[in-house]
């Protein structure tokens, strides 16, 4: 362990040791750690004691240990009667996963020149029964600790218990009488200690400050005990000559670390089509992100929080997400709300502080927290959902107060039930939409989608892409995609076949199984093979179900309402096109029965309703059908949706 690191923790239990705390919860899993801790060589926690004055070496001398303070004989005994057991070094792990101790003997307790303090130290395992059984000693050690009166009261107040884990299990009532130290990751100068002292004086390393800077950057994240055995694996395997062998160790090591974990690192290679105003918004955050320090001397405020990209399921949100890893040019950690969630209490909350810690170890970062509406939805609401309100809560506190560039980037395909906290100002740097894709875009999806199949072609080939192109420059052709759009997706009654990103996709992909033989794909070939796969009886597109067209209506209303700004300058729907004022109204028209009205009041309901469609109806031209057709079909369900939506938040409101 790196001096600093072993000072740092170690400092941490002095003061709270001379702070007369009971009970010390250190924040690990790691058994090396704890021992280096208690037997420190330079500073130790704990004096070492010889076997009383019996005959033999100092190298002979025995050290004296006491089994768990719940094994005891008699645990109602107040008087703490102490189960010595005699061993030549350090124990190992017993059969409950347990260490013996290392104390002194009631004789040497009861020594007032002894200095202390005296330990316990426990690794507190999962077992629900165990935990009990731990508690209940734990308990009773409290109250003698507390207890002026007990006979080995100046003794006890030398004495603590010091747990460790990486999660905390501990009961309400002993966490007041706990001191909790938190280990940690190793910051960058720690872990180039830590590089150094491992390396075996390797001036190859040593003298090298760009590659040892880059190692450095490469563990962010690992812990002691990690970078340790990493660094050994790397001195084993090679030697620090080849810097990318032994980045080929860490990254190898790193995705290890985090299969199954809390977060999970993602390839940040993506390609995004269209988003035109989302690519210039990021483009401009780059700077302050990769050179967060000096950006915050020459500016003196803190580099971007992050932005939430909501909307319509297929469109790009993920993609999104890993190009801006990719144009930022950092790592890419992956958070599922889902897979931090346990039956046991607390156990939730304690592995988002955990992910969360992960996160500013890595920093800089891009911390992806994908479909908050699966974790978060109802957070605000007064229901009895305690464990996603407190993991809610620990997030806002961390997205609010962080200062490490951990850049969030949050998506959400509904925000209909997030709570109103997260779209406050501080939160996200950006609130953007991603809505339905524009002909255009569509063909900017297409080229994308196209350019993903030749560099995966490339990768499975081991060639530069050069020699994996497979469609010619007139697959690529604007006017021939724009056509393909507006041909196959608008019907011959004028209404759309809207489709997402994951459906062009999906065309591209049959298409290319219609054309597997063939070593180059002009456009005419390409353009007939898109067609037959859209125009076919066995290919849907996310707009063709009734019940999809509501949601995307409803994305609509909500995003229009809380005035997300489109991530695209291509955009159908404007704040404009959401007549607030008239929704109800139009609503209620819509909703009158005509049955019993004469004609003339026939004909005003009609010219009233036509007044509101005409209000409606911006006049707005288009230059592609598909788009036209996907205006007039949403336009009017739109505002019929606006209205319940209008309603509903205002009973919100008012609750």
């Amino acid at each position: 362990m790196a001096d600093s690191v072993q000072k740092r923790i170690l400092g941490q239990c002095r003061n709270a040791l001379l702070g007369g705390v009971p009970i010390l919860y250190i924040k690990t899993d790691s058994h090396i750690l704890i021992q280096k801790l208690l037997l420190d060589e330079t500073s130790p926690l704990v004096v070492l004691l010889s076997n009383g004055g019996r005959k033999g070496t100092e190298e002979q001398r025995e050290l004296k240990y006491m089994r768990p303070i719940y094994e005891l004989e008699n645990p109602q005994d107040r008087q703490l009667r102490y189960c010595l057991n005699y061993r030549n070094s350090l124990p190992e792990m017993d059969s409950g996963g347990l260490y013996r101790e290392l104390y002194a003997s009631p004789r040497d307790m009861a020594n007032e020149r002894m200095t202390g303090p005296f330990l316990w130290s426990v690794n507190m395992p999962d077992d629900p029964q165990e935990l009990k059984r731990i508690y209940r000693g734990l308990e009773q050690y409290v109250t003698a600790h507390e207890d002026e009166n007990h006979p080995q009261y100046p003794v006890l107040q030398r004495s603590v218990v010091i747990l460790y884990s990486s999660q905390v299990f501990l009961s309400p009532m002993l966490r007041t009488y706990t001191e909790f130290i938190d280990v940690g990751y190793p910051d960058e100068e720690e872990i180039r200690e830590l590089i150094k002292s491992e390396s075996g004086g390797d001036r190859n390393l040593i003298e090298n400050e760009e590659y040892l800077s880059a190692l450095c950057t490469d563990f962010l994240g690992f812990t002691t005990e990690e970078i340790v055995m990493t660094m050994q694996r790397i001195m084993a395997a090679s030697s620090l000559q080849r810097s990318d062998e032994a980045e080929g160790i860490i990254r190898e090591h790193k995705r290890q670390k985090m299969q199954g974990g809390i977060l999970e690192q993602c390839d940040p290679e993506g390609n995004i089509g269209g988003m035109n105003q989302f690519r210039a918004w990021l483009m401009k955050q780059v700077k302050p992100l990769k050179y967060s320090a000096s950006y915050m001397r020459k500016n003196g405020t803190p580099p971007p929080k992050g932005v939430l990209l909501c909307g319509i399921p297929g469109c790009g949100k993920s993609e999104a997400a890993k190009f801006t890893a990719q144009i930022l040019n950092l790592p890419l950690l992956k958070m599922d709300i889902g897979s931090l969630m346990d039956k046991y209490q607390g156990v939730s909350e304690q592995r988002m502080r955990d992910a969360l810690k992960m996160a500013e170890a890595m920093a800089p970062c891009v911390l992806w927290i994908d479909e908050l509406e699966k974790g978060f939805s109802g957070a605000g609401s007064n229901g009895d959902s305690s464990s996603f309100k407190r993991m809610f809560g620990y997030l806002l506190g961390w997205m609010q107060d962080n200062q490490k560039p951990c850049f969030i980037f949050a998506t959400a395909n509904d925000i209909g039930g997030l709570p109103k906290e997260f779209f406050r100002s501080g939160r996200f740097d950006g609130l953007y939409a991603v809505y339905l894709p524009t002909a255009a875009e569509c063909v900017s999806i297409f080229k994308s989608c196209m350019e993903r199949i030749e560099k995966n072609m490339a990768r499975a080939r081991h060639c530069r892409r050069e020699e994996a192109v497979i469609f010619s420059p007139s697959c690529y052709e604007d006017n021939m995609l724009r056509r393909l759009v507006n041909d196959t997706l608008v019907l011959p009654d004028k209404s759309p076949r809207m489709i997402i990103g994951s459906d062009i996709q999906k065309a591209v992909n049959l298409a290319m199984g219609r054309l597997f033989n063939e070593t180059r794909i002009n456009g005419e070939a390409w353009d007939r093979a898109l067609r037959q796969v859209i125009g076919s009886g066995d290919f849907s597109t996310f707009g063709d179900g009734e019940e999809n067209r509501d949601s995307i209506a409803v994305s609509y209303c909500r995003m229009l309402r809380k005035g997300f700004i489109p991530t695209s300058d291509h955009v159908l729907f404007r704040k404009e096109d959401y007549h607030v004022e008239f929704a109800e109204e139009y609503e209620r028209l819509k909703r009158m029965s005509t049955v019993s009205m004469s004609d003339e009041e026939l004909k005003q309901h009609k010219e009233r309703l036509r007044q509101f469609e005409i209000l409606q109806d911006s006049g707005r031209q288009f230059a592609d059908p598909y788009d036209a057709s996907v205006y007039h079909f949403l336009r009017n369900r739109i505002n019929q949706m606006a209205a319940l939506l209008e309603r509903r938040e205002r009973e919100l409101l008012l609750r």
